[in-house]
Parts: structure tokens; sequence; C-alpha cells
């Protein structure tokens, strides 16, 4: 699913970002490298499509038309002067192989486009040599080319790349945003619907929400929460559980917990209006509130805030979800 409006092929809900490439594309002023920085699933790569459009349109207009050779071509993702640079299979990182293989490429003119854009998607995960041989790039790139780098996580990248970047930040989507890519996707949403609000802004996780596997991860999960809450052991069928060996689904897991805390916190300050997301879960447990204090659910958010950050040290998902466990059971008692 991409961030994009299929009609005029902008993508939806980047105001800010798209007055910016507006701009510079109006000026004449297009840099070599850019850093398009912001949360998963945000529309970063979709807007690097765009701009790739925009570059090399044939009708050379603001926004692309969509509709000649070469927007067609970047659109269908086989127009031989944009190159989308991600870890091979098999390889957790962007290898150095790979960036000089790049280099070797750009040191020719474009086949048959305007400019050669190299989009590099996440550059957060660029090995540390692949990074230090990319500064060459970046330092005195090509007339010709168009360097986009894309990261969710820009602490990640060395300041070295990071300065040598113009950086376009990316907020998360409104909930009009989501509801509206979720039509075009075919998905009826009613406005109140809590997966708007747990999408966090993200069509990543709007995707994953809507998704029937993953609704059906989302009955475990919700049965391990409830048993937390309700002070009573977690249930067998999720002891060790196929989601908790995945990093995205162990995200996810993390997210909502957090969520549910939240609106377990808000029950107890006697709120159960609009301000609470998961109502359904929270009134299968409201019997049991007595049993869940403030000072458990401030111990069990600190575990949840430093797992997220263990798992964006690369920590592995089963040993978080064990030690979160673990630790959630020792608590209840």
């Amino acid at each position: 699913m991409t961030v994009t409006d299929p009609v005029s092929f902008t993508p939806i809900g980047q105001t800010v970002a798209l007055l910016l490439i507006r701009k510079m594309i109006e000026t004449g002023r297009l840099g070599g490298s850019y850093l398009f920085a912001g949360p998963q699933g945000v529309g970063k790569k979709t807007t690097a499509r765009y701009l790739a459009m925009a570059a090399n349109c044939e009708r050379s207009e603001f926004p692309p038309c969509g509709e000649c050779s070469a927007c067609e071509k970047i659109l269908a993702g086989n127009h031989p002067d944009v190159l989308t640079l991600s870890p091979p299979e098999g390889k957790q990182n962007l290898t150095i192989e790979q960036v000089r293989h790049l280099q070797g490429t750009l040191a020719y003119g474009p086949y048959e486009g305007k400019r050669r854009v190299v989009i590099i998607d996440p550059a957060d995960l660029l090995g540390l040599e692949a990074a230090n041989a990319l500064l060459v790039t970046l330092e005195s790139p090509p007339s010709h080319t168009l360097l986009i780098l894309t990261t969710a996580a820009p602490y990640r990248l060395l300041e070295t790349i990071r300065s040598r970047c113009q950086v376009i930040r990316f907020t998360p989507l409104t909930r009009d945003a989501l509801a509206q890519i979720a039509r075009r996707s075919g998905l009826t949403l009613a406005p109140d619907d809590p997966v708007l609000e747990l999408s966090q802004g993200s069509v990543t996780r709007l995707m994953a929400l809507t998704d029937p596997e993953t609704r059906e991860r989302y009955a475990e999960m919700d049965a391990f929460f409830s048993a937390v809450l309700t002070g009573e052991k977690a249930p067998d069928l999720i002891e060790n559980p196929k989601w908790a060996k995945q990093r995205g689904t162990m995200e996810i897991f993390l997210e909502r917990a957090l969520w549910l805390s939240r609106d377990w916190a808000l029950n107890l300050e006697g709120l159960s209006g609009r301000e609470v997301v998961n109502k359904e879960l929270i009134r299968g447990v409201i019997g049991a509130q007595t049993r869940v204090s403030r000072e458990f659910l401030l111990e069990f958010m600190d575990m949840l805030f430093q797992s997220m950050e263990d798992l964006k040290h690369n920590a592995a998902p089963e040993l978080i979800f064990d030690t979160l466990r673990l630790k959630m059971e020792e608590i209840v008692g």
C-alpha cells in the first residue's frame, strides 16, 4: 500500500514536505542529496518516488503529470534511471559492495531521464563500511544525480551523513489522511474506529491492524494483556507466541501494551468516554480494577518504554518478550 492519491499521484497528508519540494522544483534549486526523516509508514518512500517523477517528468511541470513515459515507468518501478537501494535478500544491512556498485553506476550519465535518482530505503540500515563509502558520493554528488535517503531512525545515521543532506521532516498522518488512504484501499472505517487512533499516524500500522491474520494475532495479544491487567497468570497459548519472534509485530505489541495501559489508567481515574481508545478490552477487565494499582501501571509502562529502547538497539524480540512477561508476572505475584 502506498500513501498516494491514485488520481493525482500526490502523496497524502505531508503538506509541508510537498510544499518544500514544490518550491525547490519551481525555483530550480533542487539539491543533490536529501534525508527524508519521520516515523515508519507516513509516506517517505512514496514522496521520494514522487520527487523522482517531478525531476524526470517529460512535460517539465509540477506536479508531475503521471502520464508521460518517464512518470509511468517510475510508477511501475522500472525506470532505468531511478534506483532503490535496500538490504539484499538474507542480509540485515546495506553492504559496501552495493555502495561501490552504485558509485560505478553514477559515474555515467542518465540512460534516458533528466536525472538519475537513487532512493536509499531505509538509510539507517547502512553498515559502517557502506556508510563511510557513501560519504564520498554525498560530499560531491554528480550533477545529474539526486540521492534520497529515508529513515525512521535518523539517530542511527552517522552525523557526517546527516550533515551532508538537506533534511525534510515527515510527521504522523492525521486521522483524516488515514481514513482517506483506507478508503482508497477499499477499507470502510467509521470515523470513531479505534484503528485510526491505534495506527498512530502510520499506514504501516493501519494495514497491520486491519489485516485478518494480524487481527488474529492481536486477539492473542489482548488475551495476554487481559490476563496481566486482571492479575491472572498469562494463558499457556501465548507462552511462546510466533509474533514475539518478529521485530515488526513485537514493536506493535509494545505500543499496543502502552495504549492499553494508558486506557486502564484513565479508567482508574474515572474516565471512560472518548479518551479511552480500547473500550471493549477495558470493559472486559473492569471488574478486576481493584487488583491493579497505579503503581503497577507505572512500573508496567516503565518496562514497556525500556523494552522499546532495547528493541531499537537490536535486542532480540524473543528475549524482550520473555523478560517482560517474567517481570509482569513478578509484579502481579
